[in-house]
């Protein structure tokens, strides 16, 4: 890269071509104030507050736009400089309200911090108030552009991070404001409320609304956001040990200054009133509060007890995909070598065992292949099974930033419109359940037309003339007679993504939660195989994860049949390793899995089961007799931040502390180790859930050799394969899964790729006449999964307060039913009440529920329906009708 010399305040500095007088001087250490920038933005120079002199000829320059050139000689502080600056300052304040005393931005109004650097106080300039309103009745943001400097940078920010376009400037001249179309308030615009505009704006022209503390606050921490699985960087601001407010962090790989609704306005569930502060333990059918130490004992008691009369056998654990990889890490090893059983599993069970059986097999790799930086190198990007909008915003805003700033071309598999829809270049709507027919019938135009990478597939791949030869049936006339796609897109699209030099894939539980979530796994696996785009920047297969640590939870062993590492239980020399290192003896039978526990459980021949964050009730089908399960073991304990439908079932609760109130790491979709730092006090006396298996195998007389989180990471470094050093933070990088890390270098490059031959099963369903319409599940941008910490963000449940089934304007009018009307949706197991909404979203015999609402528990509609290979349950789609709720006589008068 090409040096260039310049002279900066008096002395020699060297840039690149192409850098800023700005990026050179910020490097350099020298300071010089702007409003208008941000360096995940398109600097455009709105603010001139960055003004600079360039001594060779006089002229005053923006130096965020002004590339540096050779020999330069730039001032950032002569008297002509400061004197502009103070100007434009000063014009910028007559038209902004002296109301810093009652303004919530307070200090950190940088306008202010500016004017005071440059000595400005009264302004003797005329004023010109800027006389604005906007009536906004949403719970997250209020907007005063009386403040407004126009620096654009919420415009920017809604443009080119989040790609949403729901503001621009409006009108011309002084009248100009940033506003929605038609200046309609942003709960009637495309706005998803996502603050990223909030946390950039300079002044106080944009404010959280409904905010719990409204001045500056001293203390701030960086920590990573506890809801998808994307793992983004956020701050908690604190105020009394209190979280009061959330903010982007600055320099994170993964948001780049960015969070989605429930990242900025989600995590107050940590101050709810209804966090558990005391162990509870349940006396006649009543919960009681008690002390730890009665509470550990009474824990000990009931699982020795189980232990002695029934055997290790008849106990189960539930590890959290939720919970960091300390915590789950403590967890197995108390399941194998105090409780003796590897039947231990977790959330992820639900939505992620496809994706690492399926890799695996093919690839001999279980996660995620590339980073998310790669993917906006992408040329073509397919989209399959997910809506990351609403599942991943922060993957969804980089598939939109590839397809508007760098026209990539976005290929769009899914039989529901959803918010990428608009940005596809082509748009296929298959049936539900027949993806892998689909997949084989790409795959087969890719090779019948000889676009695939022949010297890839023959150098490094095996098993595909066995392969081919599962295709011959997949003709274009039988795919499109299964899928319901044509023939035509099926070629268009096969073309698209096969002639593209860097193909990604992107994948969600779409995907993995049918019973044939594997195979469509391994179809997905084989079309990057065929085209070569695995190892390959810009290409790889992203499997989303629907939890913050789903992948990480299973890094970690809390899996029945892997110790940490993906080490087989089965295998007498890594189970000698970790032997060694535990002093305990440990089972080398493979354990149960979730739904596997309950089955036995049923059977009685699970007597006694720990659960750690996690609440099956809701989260498991078929959820009246998960209950009963449940209900009937003989001691059943449950650790959590709430009294959850499950907690409620226990006979001991223990009070967890938040990802607030706690150390450790979680592990995103990518492979990415990102720490959670602790920055308030447990509430009450709720402990880091480490610390209370810690507590309770002590009191078991097994006592585990963890006096701090040092010693839990310190052995996860010294056992787990690729977390080496991954408390490092100078060798975070390398231990991601991407391109630097696990993936290239140190698995899928030491050996073959093997093609999966795939048959398309086709699914069992409900007769149709009993059960006419097809009823998708997925998530809802403004709460998350079970809704257990999403239902207890006030401003969460106040803009979302209730279920609902998503229906076709044409299937409402056949079945009578209006929109906000009360309904009943029935399945062959189960029945749920919830509210009409009209969509134009969904084709006629569709509905769509999203499964975060408590109240409205939609896996109680679908039966146990296990994948044969992952034994992962059908939790995507079954069949199901609508009954019209008869209204009382009463009300009809």
């Amino acid at each position: 890269m090409q040096a260039i010399t310049i002279t900066l305040d008096g002395r020699e500095v060297s840039g690149y071509l192409g850098m800023t007088i700005l990026e050179l001087a910020k490097e350099s250490g020298v300071e010089i104030p702007t409003l208008c920038h941000d360096n995940h933005l398109t600097p455009t120079g709105a603010c001139r507050v960055c003004l600079v002199e360039n001594e060779q000829n006089g002229a005053l320059l923006a130096s965020c736009v002004t590339p540096i050139a050779s020999e330069m000689v730039i001032n950032t502080h002569s008297p002509r400089v400061t004197e502009s600056r103070k100007t434009i300052v000063k014009l910028m304040l007559t038209s902004h309200p002296d109301s810093c005393l009652v303004c919530d931005k307070g200090n950190r109004c940088q306008l202010r911090q500016i004017a005071s650097d440059l000595g400005i106080g009264l302004v003797e300039l005329q004023r010109i108030p800027r006389m604005t309103s906007t009536e906004e009745v949403n719970p997250f943001l209020e907007r005063d552009l009386s403040k407004c400097i126009l620096c654009a940078k919420c415009i920017r920010a809604c443009q080119e991070l989040v790609v949403e376009g729901a503001i621009d400037y409006f009108q011309r001249g002084f009248t100009t404001i940033p506003a929605t179309l038609d200046n309609l308030p942003l709960e009637n615009s495309e706005c998803t409320f996502c603050g990223t505009c909030v946390a950039l704006c300079p002044t106080g022209a944009l404010m959280e609304k409904d905010r719990t503390y409204g001045g500056t606050t001293k203390s701030t921490t960086e920590t990573t956001c506890p809801f998808c699985g994307c793992g983004c960087s956020i701050c908690l601001e604190v105020k009394d040990s209190k979280v009061v407010r959330v903010i982007p962090g600055k320099e994170d790989p993964v948001n780049h200054g960015t969070l989605c609704v429930r990242g900025s306005y989600g995590c107050d569930f940590v101050n709810s009133p209804d966090r558990l502060t005391k162990p509870l333990v349940k006396r006649n059918d009543t919960f009681e509060e008690v002390s730890w130490q009665e509470a550990l004992e009474q824990v000990a008691a009931g699982f020795k007890r189980v232990k002695d009369e029934q055997g290790s056998g008849s106990l189960a654990v539930l590890g959290s995909s939720k919970c960091t990889n300390e915590d789950n890490y403590v967890l197995q090893r108390f399941a194998r070598t105090v409780l003796g059983t590897n039947n231990i599993d977790n959330g992820g069970r639900l939505y992620n065992s496809a994706s690492r059986v399926g890799l695996r097999s093919s690839l001999g790799f279980s996660g995620t292949t590339n980073y998310l930086s790669d993917m906006e190198q992408s040329e073509v990007i397919l989209v399959i099974g997910a809506d990351p909008n609403s599942s991943a915003p922060a993957v969804g805003y980089a598939i939109k930033r590839a397809v508007k700033q760098r026209g990539v071309k976005l290929l769009l598999i899914d039989p529901r419109q959803t918010g990428l829809s608009l940005f596809a270049h082509l748009w296929l709507r298959p049936e539900i359940g027949t993806d892998a027919a689909l997949l084989n019938g790409l795959a087969k135009v890719i090779i019948d037309e000889g676009l695939l990478d022949e010297e890839f597939v023959a150098r490094r791949t095996d098993n595909f003339e066995a392969f081919k030869e599962s295709l011959r049936s997949y003709t274009l006339e039988y795919v499109e007679k299964i899928t319901g796609v044509t023939g035509q897109e099926i070629l268009a699209l096969a073309r698209l993504y096969a002639k593209a030099s860097q193909a990604a894939i992107v994948y969600g539980t779409g995907i993995t939660q049918h019973t044939t979530g594997t195979d469509s796994v391994g179809a997905l696996a084989n079309l990057a195989l065929l085209t070569g785009n695995i190892g390959r920047k810009g290409g790889g297969i992203y499997a989303l994860q629907r939890e913050n640590n789903g992948q990480g939870a299973c890094d970690m062993g809390t899996l029945p049949k892997f110790l940490p590492g993906y080490q087989s239980v089965a295998d007498a020399q890594a189970r000698g390793r970790f032997e060694k290192c535990w002093g305990a003896s440990l089972p080398a039978e493979a354990g149960l899995t979730t739904l596997e526990i309950m089955e036995q459980a049923e059977k009685e021949k699970i007597k006694g089961m720990y659960i750690m964050g996690e609440n099956p009730v809701l989260s498991f089908p078929n959820s009246r007799l998960v209950t009963e399960i449940l209900t009937s073991l003989d001691f059943l304990v449950v650790q959590d931040m709430f009294l959850t439908a499950t907690a409620r079932l226990a006979n001991v609760v223990l009070p967890a502390a938040s990802f607030a109130e706690k150390e450790g790491t979680f592990t995103n979709f990518e492979g990415r180790i990102s720490k959670v730092r602790k920055a308030i006090e447990p509430l009450g006396e709720s402990l880091p859930d480490w610390e209370i298996i810690v507590r309770l195998a002590d009191k078991m007389g097994y006592p585990l050799p963890f006096s701090s989180l040092r010693d839990v990471t310190s052995e996860i470094e010294k056992l787990v394969p690729s977390y080496e050093d991954y408390t490092d933070s100078e060798k975070q990088d390398e231990l991601a899964y991407g391109e630097t890390g696990r993936t290239y270098d140190r698995q899928f490059l030491k050996g073959f790729a093997r093609f999966s031959p795939i048959e398309y099963v086709p699914q069992v369903g409900q007769r149709k006449s009993d059960y006419p319409f097809t009823l998708l599940t997925g998530t809802t941008l403004y709460h998350f999964g079970t809704g257990n910490r999403s239902s207890r963000a006030c401003r969460l449940r106040k803009f979302s307060p209730q279920s609902f089934v998503e229906i076709c304007e044409s299937d409402a009018r056949k079945l009578a039913v209006t929109d906000g009307e009360e309904v009943k949706v029935v399945s062959a197991v189960g029945e749920v009440t919830t509210m009409v909404k009209i969509s134009d979203t969904l084709r006629k015999g569709m509905l769509f529920m999203p499964f975060s609402f408590p109240e409205t528990p939609v896996n109680a509609l679908f039966d146990i329906v296990l994948n044969p290979e992952t034994k992962e349950p059908s939790l995507k789609a079954c069949s199901v009708r609508i009954e019209k709720i008869p209204v009382p006589l009463g009300e009809r008068l």
